[in-house]
C-alpha cells in the first residue's frame, strides 16, 4: 500500500489568520452582501448559452467554457472567484428560473458555470461530475456517504477546492444548510487551547467510505490544520475519522489530544452566533470554498410527493488560481497542481453525468 510522509511544520504557523476569511455568522448573518441577485440579462446570457450547447449535441461531461460561451459575463465570475478564494470564502447566487427549465437545461447552466471557473472533478467513486443530492432512503451505517440521506450532517469538508449546491426542490421541512469559517476556529482553538496545537496539526487518518483509488490504503491520513506557503487550510471529517479508528486496526491510533482537538472543534461549531444558517430556495446556487469553510445540514422531512422532494445538485470544482497545497494531499485528491485536483476516482472509473439519481 502507497503510504504518504506527512510533515506539516507548525512553527512558523501564524497566531491569528486576520481578513475577510475569518468572519462570526452572528456578525454577517443579516449582512446581505453575501448573496447576489442575478439580473435579467445574466439570465438571458446563461439561458442562450445553455440553448447553444444543448443544440450542439456534446455530452455534458464534455462541457467547455468554448461550447458554453459567455463574454459579459466573464468579469462577473471572476469576481466571485475572488471572493471565493481570497474573500470570506463563500456567495449564495440567487435567482435562476430552474422551475422553468428542463433538468437537462439546469444541468448545462450550472455545469457551463462551473467549468468558467475551473476543471469539475468525480464527487464520487462512479465518476459522476454532477452529484444528487437526495434521500435515497439508505442508512450511513451501510457505509454510504451522508448525501444520500435526510440525516443531519456534521460539519466537514469535501474533497475539492470549491463545492457548489443548486437547488432545485426544497424539503417541506428543514435541510438548511449551515457554514463556518475553519480561519476563524483556528484563532478560537489557538486562542483557548494552545496546548493542542501540535494534535490540530498531526494527521488523522479518515475512511474513504470504500471508494479507493488503486494502490491506496482504505484510509488517507491528513492533519485537520495544513499550514503551507502562507495558506492555512482546514480539512474535516469527524466521523469518517472515527470509522477509521473503528474499521482498521492497522489504521495509526489517535492520541487523546487528538481527540480533545475534535471535542473542542464540535463544542466551538455549536456555539451561538459561531456558523452562518441559510435556507435554499429552489434557483439557488451555494458556493464555498472548502480551504476555509466548514458546512453541515440540518435533517429534513420531504414531501409524498417524489417531484418535489428536496433535490441538490453539487459539483466539485478545481479552479487553475487554487492555493497551493502541500504534497500530502494528493493521497486523497490525486494530485496538488492546481486546476487539475480533487475528486474521487478509483479503478475503472469513468467520467460521466447522470441526470437521474
Amino acid at each position: 500500500m502507497h503510504a504518504e510522509h506527512i510533515e506539516n511544520k507548525v512553527d512558523g504557523t501564524p497566531r491569528m489568520i486576520e481578513g475577510a476569511g475569518a468572519w462570526l455568522g452572528g456578525v454577517i448573518q443579516n449582512d446581505p452582501s453575501w448573496i447576489v441577485h442575478w439580473d435579467s440579462e445574466q439570465i438571458a446570457e446563461l439561458e442562450a448559452a445553455a440553448d447553444h450547447f444543448l443544440s450542439s449535441g456534446n455530452a455534458l461531461e464534455d462541457i467547455s467554457p468554448e461550447s458554453f460561451p459567455l463574454k459579459k459575463l466573464a468579469p462577473f465570475i471572476a469576481g466571485a472567484l475572488n471572493e471565493l478564494l481570497a474573500g470570506r470564502g463563500f456567495l449564495m447566487l440567487r435567482g435562476l428560473p430552474v422551475s422553468s427549465w428542463s433538468i437537462e437545461k439546469a444541468a448545462a447552466v450550472y455545469m457551463g458555470l462551473g467549468r468558467h471557473m475551473g476543471s469539475l472533478r468525480s464527487s464520487n467513486g462512479k465518476g459522476h461530475l454532477l452529484g444528487h443530492v437526495r434521500d435515497q432512503g439508505v442508512k450511513v451505517e451501510a457505509g454510504v456517504r451522508f448525501y444520500q440521506t435526510n440525516r443531519k450532517l456534521d460539519y466537514h469538508t469535501d474533497s475539492a477546492d470549491i463545492v457548489g449546491l443548486l437547488c432545485l426542490q426544497k424539503a417541506k421541512i428543514g435541510g438548511e444548510s449551515f457554514i463556518a469559517s475553519s480561519m476563524t476556529l483556528y484563532n478560537k482553538m489557538v486562542e483557548r487551547r494552545p496546548d493542542l496545537i501540535s494534535a490540530m496539526f498531526a494527521s488523522y487518518p479518515t475512511d474513504r467510505r470504500g471508494e479507493v483509488p488503486e494502490g491506496r490504503d482504505p484510509w488517507f491520513e491528513i492533519p485537520i490544520f495544513n499550514w503551507h506557503e502562507g495558506h492555512l487550510s482546514c480539512v474535516y471529517l469527524r466521523h469518517y475519522i472515527e470509522e477509521a479508528q473503528r474499521l482498521y486496526p492497522q489504521a495509526p491510533r489517535l492520541t487523546p489530544e487528538q481527540i480533545e482537538v475534535m471535542d473542542e472543534i464540535d463544542s466551538i461549531l455549536q456555539e451561538p452566533g459561531f456558523a452562518l444558517q441559510m435556507a435554499f430556495e429552489p434557483g439557488d446556487i451555494q458556493l464555498l470554498h472548502n480551504h476555509q469553510i466548514l458546512h453541515s445540514r440540518n435533517d429534513f422531512e420531504n414531501w409524498p410527493d417524489p417531484k418535489l422532494q428536496r433535490h441538490l445538485l453539487r459539483l466539485w470544482i478545481a479552479p487553475p488560481s487554487g492555493r497551493p497545497l502541500p504534497a500530502y494531499f494528493s493521497s486523497r485528491w490525486g494530485g496538488v497542481m492546481p486546476g487539475d485536483r480533487g475528486g474521487i476516482l478509483v479503478p475503472g472509473t469513468k467520467l460521466s453525468v447522470e441526470l437521474t439519481v
